[in-house]
Order: C-alpha cells, then structure tokens, then sequence
C-alpha cells in the first residue's frame, strides 16, 4: 500500500515521578533526517531513538519532541552555611555600626542564592523499556497517520493515472485521421500550386513518409507498460516513492517523444496536457513512502 511521508503520534511516559510527553512529527523529505528535541537527562538514549525509527521508516524528515507535561515538586536545599553569613553580617551592622533592623525570613527569600534545586541525573539504562514502549505508541499512531495519508493520495494518483491514459487513448485515434488530414492538405496544396491534378503517387509517398515519421506505436506501447506498473506499485507494501518517482521520468521522457513526432495541433494539446498531469503525479509521488 501507498504510505505518506506526512505523520504525527503522542504518548505519555512517567519516569521518577515525572511524566513527559513524546511527540513525534514526521514530513516529505527525499532521505531520512531525524531530529531529536529531548531534556539532556534523555541523552544517553539518543542515538536508540534514532535507530528505532530508522528500522521502521526508509525516508521522510522525523522530528522527536520529548517535553514535560507535569513534574512533583522539586526538592529544595537550603545552604545554611550561607544563611548564617548572611546573619552574622546583619549583627555586624547593627553592633558594630549601629545600623538598625534585622534580618528576618521574607528578606532571606529574596535572597536566592541561598537555595539550590535539586537538578535530575541522566536517566539509567533500565529506563530504556518504558523509553521504548512510549516510543512505539508514537511511532504506531504516526504510521497510521502515514497509512490514511497513503490512501488519500493513491486514490487522486488513480485519477489522474486514468486522465493520462484517457488522453494517449485520443491520441491513438488521432493518428490516422491526422495522417489523412496531411494526405488532404498536401494534395489542396499542390494542386493549387501547379494548377491541376496532382500525381496521386506522389501524394501517397508524401503521406506514406509523414505517417512514419509520426508513428509513436512503441513510445504508446511503453507508457501504456509504465501506467501498468505505476499502478502496480501502489499495490506493494514496501516503500516504493523512489521506484515511481523514476517511472515519473520515463513517464515524462515518453510522452516528450510522441509530442515531438505529429505536426497536429490536437495531438500537441493532448501531449500538453499529459505533460500537466504527470507533473502533478510528479509533485505528489513526493508525498509517499
């Protein structure tokens, strides 16, 4: 089946007492790039996350976001030592110096520096399980975003894979009475040059060499192939953007040469817009997997 590279999933992790969220995002991207937007206690496990959704995706541009979504209160220190600085200077002034007041608790909370957070430590190996589990709901949800997006885009792939072989088939109709058409102008154009019947061989000949320089029988016979295996494609399960991002190519080189062929004015505007819709294929084949 046809995957989008367009994806998003969240779970919840609790670790010590406090609960993270990991979000993951993921975009069109022609190769792998992953980012990691994580607490520096989820560093040891950086390059495991990495892996992971390397095992899983073969491209597209993945961000990983691991945030807080609540904590308990963090443990406070108080630094007595500095506390008793602090008051033994506040006696100084008022013995020494005569400076009255003193020092009390609301004047000791302004000063900060008196009091440390306790700071959490990177995380231990055996954290690595409940890392893991978090990371797979994610990674499942994203995929199954992945998976809705991949069918969107087939189906609007179908429809203009259809409109494309809806145009070829006008074009193969096209053919011979473009052949008759040149047939018709050239006999007009002659007789009316030497002023009587043209040689009716000669008229044959000159249609004959046109119908063979406008004959696209094996350029129709390969892009009707190449549709075919478009289409087959999009049925896989593996990843296949790089395989029909290539038939886009051959795609695109056959239809150039059939247009480059017939002098018809409704087989160029056929072509043209055979060349619009590939385009299009093109620009959403980006899209997928």
């Amino acid at each position: 089946m046809a995957k989008s590279r367009t994806g998003y999933g969240r779970s919840d992790i609790e670790l010590g007492g406090e609960v993270y969220s990991v979000e993951i995002k993921s975009l069109n991207n022609r190769y792998m790039d992953i980012s990691l937007r994580t607490p520096e206690r989820f560093s040891p496990f950086d390059l495991r996350i990495r892996d992971v959704i390397k095992k899983r995706f073969a491209r597209g541009s993945f961000t990983v976001h691991v945030n807080f979504v609540s904590k308990g209160a963090p443990e406070l220190k108080l630094n007595g030592p500095l506390v008793e600085f602090y008051a033994e200077a506040a006696r100084r002034l008022r013995d020494e110096f005569g400076i009255s007041g003193q020092i009390d608790v609301p004047t000791l909370l302004n000063l900060k520096e008196i009091f440390t957070l306790e700071k959490k430590g990177p995380l231990e190996d055996s954290d690595w399980g409940s890392i893991s589990s978090a990371l797979t709901t994610s990674l499942d949800q994203l995929e199954q975003w992945r998976v809705g997006e991949g069918d969107v885009l087939k189906k609007d792939l179908l429809a203009k894979l259809a409109a494309v072989e809806g145009l070829l088939a006008g074009i193969e109709v096209r053919l011979p009475e473009a052949v008759e058409a040149h047939r018709v102008k050239l006999t007009e154009g002659i007789e009316k040059l030497i002023g009587g019947n043209a040689d009716p061989a000669r008229i044959l000949l000159e249609a004959a060499v046109f119908a063979e320089k406008s004959d696209v029988n094996e350029e129709v016979v390969r892009l009707k192939s190449h549709l075919d295996l478009f289409r087959k494609f999009l049925k896989f399960d593996e990843p296949v953007g790089k395989r029909l991002d290539f038939l886009c190519q051959e795609i695109g080189r056959e239809i150039n040469t059939i247009g480059s062929k017939p002098s018809d004015v409704k087989i160029t505007q056929a072509v043209i817009e055979m060349k619009g819709e590939v385009e299009k294929i093109r620009e959403q084949v980006q899209n997928i997997e």
